[in-house]
């Protein structure tokens, strides 16, 4: 779960809700103002696709620091997650609907906002499979993608943790339960390398409300993916290296010193098999939006130049 630093907006940070599949979703975005004459927008712009038990919070800390380069950003909570609605049909989680999500947000910022140039994309750990989704199948074609923290498909059985037992739990077990579950468990491993949790009160109280306000079948399906969702390497590659005809798509493999989800040596090979620039942020975890944001966003900067 990524644990945002804080929860201050930016200057300039909006939040809104836009149509989506089943209600709305819940989108931050900062730096793409509406497109009238003379509106000062950014010169370029990203879109971030947040992970598993994550939302767009997890990117909090980024949009003054993309700023800086020019780059304006957006990024959403995904049907079912934190503030957007969600659905009773697993169906609807399904990693082709969830890129369409995708898609249609970019067509929507697109309106919106006045952008007419292709966004780059940051997909972040299960958003990672987002993006590869999305790009892999068509539905985005993006100036470039980022694989931040993420594989080609679903995490190793060496890597499942507690993520069976949960999804065999959803929906019966009710969401209050599980967290008292997990925070429990925190509490007894920071106990044993002689540590407290370690963030703000405020953080923590939004940890807990975020948790208890997904979906509960979200959840499953979003877990059940990650257990079991095969790669699609082959035509993603085809895609960013314009071997379908169209463009090539500069592509960058990204991932934390100490990332404790894929293996880095598994995402060392996709970057290999992708012929994808590879980038290790020093002394980050699995989430280095959030723990090392300005070795990140010098790390995106570099890449998108």
């Amino acid at each position: 779960m990524s644990t945002p630093p804080h929860l201050r907006l930016s200057a300039g940070a909006v939040l809104e809700r836009w149509p989506g599949r089943v209600g709305s979703l819940a989108v931050l975005h900062s730096g793409l103002v509406d497109g009238v004459p003379g509106a000062d927008q950014a010169q370029a712009w990203a879109v971030l696709v947040p992970g598993f038990t994550g939302s767009k919070e997890d990117f909090i800390a980024l949009p003054p620091l993309l700023a800086t380069g020019g780059v304006g950003m957006l990024t959403y909570d995904q049907i079912g997650q934190h503030e957007s609605d969600g659905s009773a049909e697993a169906s609807d989680y399904a990693l082709p609907r969830l890129a369409e999500d995708l898609a249609d947000v970019i067509a929507q910022a697109a309106e919106r906002l006045g952008r007419a140039d292709p966004p780059h994309l940051v997909g972040h750990s299960f958003g990672g499979l987002v993006a590869q989704q999305a790009v892999a199948s068509g539905v985005v074609r993006p100036a470039s993608l980022v694989l931040l923290c993420t594989g080609p498909g679903a995490l190793p059985p060496h890597r499942h943790g507690p993520l069976p037992t949960l999804v065999q739990s959803l929906p019966r077990t009710s969401l209050a339960t599980l967290w008292e579950m997990k925070r429990a468990l925190d509490e007894s491993e920071a106990a044993e390398r002689g540590e407290g949790i370690g963030q703000p009160p405020e953080v923590d109280a939004f940890l807990e409300r975020r948790w208890l306000r997904n979906h509960p079948l979200q959840l499953q399906q979003f877990g059940r993916l990650l257990l079991e969702q095969p790669p699609h390497t082959v035509q993603l590659r085809e895609r960013v290296s314009g071997g379908d005809g169209g463009d090539a798509i500069p592509t960058t493999v990204i991932w934390g010193e100490h990332d404790d989800a894929w293996p880095i040596e598994l995402q060392q090979q996709l970057a290999r098999d992708l012929g994808a620039q590879a980038i290790e942020i020093p002394g980050a975890g699995h989430s280095p939006n959030a723990d090392s944001p300005d070795a990140l966003v010098a790390a995106l900067l570099r890449a998108w130049a």
